[in-house]
């Protein structure tokens, strides 16, 4: 895609003329960065703007701050599962260690702030802002789901956790670009409401992933929500469809380190099937909130909506 294009360009640019010391730091901080990645919260922002009416080269230095920012809680991410492969490369902790892995997501999420005050205004910080705060958040009830799975391992928590973790950032995203392209409040509400059904079905997907593929393919650890006992689409479905005995066995052998038993489980219920299909009434959802608004490129963000159903890593 020609704007996926101009956003690499536009972060290599900048990681090109943004290095310090200790050369390390920078190293660690841009590591996966250079790995590659979806660039998704980027793409998100560039396209809301063009779809009311926005320049893309008034953007293009807003979806680099995001892409730092989103750097920033990746590596955290990685820390808090012990992952040590993301982007088919080592992940940052892994290859630098977790006091520079620490140093470098602060760098990133001060490299971001700076830029966002740069080329953006208040009202853009507080929306990222926001979004931190909420992710954050939305981090600290997947993390603690540990300790009280029992309770708490149900759809109702589910969906509010991936509000706060995935869905406040994506949702950011399409505010920031609609602000700068000076959208009106019903195309900022259409864009929301694509946004928030958009981000529940790529958690989702991402969910499915984490149980049913390999590192190999999706270029990082994998299992991580079953060793970590952390909320996961597949195996909330599948021990709210099974009986009170199986659950807290499976439970108690997920708390013992076992994972096998939730992937038999997983596997008996179904529940990948039925996590597939709940991921696709949410991108259709997402899709159909986009209707009558006349954006130009409404095919595009239908395609992107489409390709969380089809993504491999």
């Amino acid at each position: 895609m020609a704007r996926m294009n101009l956003i690499n360009q536009e972060i290599d640019k900048y990681l090109l003329t943004n290095a310090g010391e200790p050369p390390v730091l920078y190293e660690a901080a841009y590591h996966l960065i250079r790995a590659g990645g979806k660039r998704l919260r980027s793409l998100l922002i560039l396209l809301s703007c063009e779809a009311v009416g926005g320049k893309v080269e008034e953007v293009l230095p807003i979806t680099v701050a995001a892409e730092l920012i989103q750097t920033a809680s990746l590596i955290r991410d990685d820390m808090i599962d012990r992952d040590d492969f993301r982007r088919g490369v080592e992940t940052v902790h892994k290859k630098y260690g977790n006091d520079v892995a620490m140093l470098a997501a602060d760098l990133l999420i001060a490299q971001g702030i700076r830029m966002v005050g740069q080329y953006g205004t208040t009202e853009l910080l507080q929306h990222v802002g926001a979004a931190g705060v909420e992710m954050c958040e939305g981090e600290a009830l997947d993390v603690l789901t540990e300790k009280k799975a029992d309770r708490v391992l149900n759809m109702e928590r589910y969906i509010d956790t991936v509000r706060r973790k995935t869905v406040a950032f994506i949702d950011a995203s399409t505010k920031i670009g609609s602000l700068i392209g000076k959208a009106t409040k019903v195309q900022q509400e259409a864009l929301a409401q694509y946004a928030a059904s958009f981000g529940i079905a790529f958690q989702i997907r991402d969910d499915i992933m984490d149980v049913t593929s390999s590192q190999e393919v999706t270029g990082k650890s994998v299992r991580s929500d079953l060793r970590w006992i952390r909320s996961n689409y597949p195996l909330i479905v599948a021990l709210e469809s099974c009986s009170t005995t199986k659950r807290t066995e499976c439970l108690e052998a997920l708390s013992e380190g076992s994972i096998g038993e939730a992937l038999d489980l997983i596997h008996e219920t179904g529940a990948v099937d039925l996590a597939m299909r709940s991921a696709e009434d949410y991108v259709e959802a997402a899709k159909l909130a986009l209707r009558g608004h006349g954006f130009p490129n409404e095919h595009l963000l239908r395609q992107l909506a489409d390709s969380v159903l089809e993504r491999e890593y």
